[in-house]
């Protein structure tokens, strides 16, 4: 959902559960993307960000996306650095 653009407390409110949980989930997510090819001509990045617990907890969601297959062909959550891509 949030690929889509659906906020974190719209998924709270969808799928019926609180905030912190949804914000639980995706910190702890470890969930590893096998892309179905081996080379995208032209995928595009984007990034969002939200606070984890409070606001001097910053945390990026940054993911390429291939718009022709719709297909999320990496992401990186974390620091808005290169230390979670290592």
């Amino acid at each position: 959902m949030l690929v889509r653009g659906v906020g974190i407390r719209d998924i709270s409110e969808i799928e019926k559960v609180s905030i912190n949980k949804v914000l639980s989930v995706l910190v702890r997510s470890n969930h590893k993307i096998k892309p179905k090819q081996s080379h995208y001509d032209k995928p595009e990045v984007d990034e969002l960000w939200t606070y984890v617990g409070n606001k001097k907890n910053k945390v990026w969601l940054i993911y390429a996306y291939h718009r022709a297959t719709g297909e999320i062909v990496a992401y990186i959550w974390g620091k808005r650095n290169l230390k979670p891509a290592n």
